[in-house]
């Protein structure tokens, strides 16, 4: 059996005037707040019937002043905790946004350190063919002045011959 549903007795089961099984239902009035009461299971549906039986007895004006507070205070540490939950959204979001940036800079430096480690090849590539040119260009120099010389032996030797 269901917790809204009532059984009176063993077996009885109470039905309201519409014929279906009353169910037990708590008061939201002011006047009777938290008042248990039985009443037809299609309300607030307007075609339902009126049936209607206080299952509580009345509550005092003490009693229903401190419900009433407590329902005020309960209220509020609902308003309270929204906010709260807003609050841990926006700060949630910021930190995703946050993390985002980091991201975005975390990438930035990898593609500098690649572009870092690129030039720097580049650079090392670059004074190795200077290396290498200047090291023809001695050496085309050598060889110039080798072919210079031997051409003036032969020169200064033919001139000796005749």
């Amino acid at each position: 059996m269901s917790s809204s549903s009532v059984s009176l007795g063993r077996s009885l089961t109470r039905k309201c005037l519409c014929g279906d099984e009353v169910v037990l239902k708590p008061s939201g009035t002011d006047l009777n707040p938290g008042r248990r009461f039985l009443g037809c299971p299609k309300y607030p549906d307007p075609n339902r019937c009126s049936f209607f039986e206080w299952v509580d007895d009345p509550i005092c004006k003490r009693g229903k002043d401190v419900i009433l507070e407590q329902k005020e205070m309960i209220g509020k540490l609902y308003d309270q905790i929204k906010y709260m939950q807003e609050k841990a959204k926006l700060f949630e979001d910021k930190a995703k946004e946050y993390e985002k940036k980091a991201q975005e800079y975390e990438d930035k430096a990898k593609e500098f350190d690649n572009m870092t480690q690129v030039y720097e090849w580049k650079i090392k590539e670059m004074k190795r063919m200077e290396r290498k040119k200047i090291k023809e260009a001695r050496t085309m120099e050598r060889n110039f002045w080798m072919k210079l010389l031997v051409a003036l032996l032969v020169l200064v030797g033919g001139c000796i011959f005749f």
